[in-house]
């Protein structure tokens, strides 16, 4: 049986390797880009940051006018469906700013990507 001081040393070592497995994943890792997406309606202009692939359930869902996702530097592209959690029908896909005439009743809207 292994004396009890070899096993703290290899234990330390495994430790130690986790850790810089874990920091090395973290720094490597690229960040999420963010983005406005802009949503304007008859009641007015709602706005919120967003990520790539989430999936956002307005709270104002009906006279929409246009919609709009980007960042200072391009705009982005969205999937807007009837229903809600970015299921069912798809409204409209495409980049953006997207228009409604006349304004459209929809459920949410996924971003499709980011700049």
């Amino acid at each position: 049986m292994p004396s009890l001081p070899w096993l703290a040393r290899t234990s330390s070592v495994i430790g130690s390797l986790g850790i810089a497995a874990v920091l090395a994943t973290a720094a490597s890792a690229a960040p999420l880009a963010t983005c406005t997406l802009q949503i304007d309606s008859s009641s007015g202009v709602s706005s919120r940051q967003v990520a790539p692939g989430q999936c956002v359930n307005p709270s104002v869902t009906f006279g929409i006018n246009s919609i709009a996702v980007g960042n200072a530097s391009a705009n982005g592209s969205v999937t807007v469906f009837q229903s809600r959690d970015c299921t069912g029908t798809i409204i409209r896909q495409g980049p953006t700013p997207m228009s409604f005439n006349p304004p459209a009743t929809i459920g949410s809207v996924r971003i499709d990507s980011c700049p």
